[in-house]
């Protein structure tokens, strides 16, 4: 049974992502984390090679 019923009416149909689940976790805020996580040594290597431009 759903805790919440929503009636929305919808003008065009567009992709619909649900972020947070029941158990409170939001998969927005995860894929965020772990991107970052995964772009911090990326942008060190690019500073490493561009640290002269200011």
């Amino acid at each position: 049974m759903p805790e919440t019923l929503w009636v929305i009416r919808v003008k065009e149909i567009v992709s619909l992502i649900i972020s947070i689940d029941t158990k409170g976790k939001n998969l927005i805020e995860e894929n965020k984390a772990v991107l970052n996580e995964m772009k911090k040594p990326i942008l060190e290597r690019i500073n490493q090679q561009i640290h002269f431009i200011k």
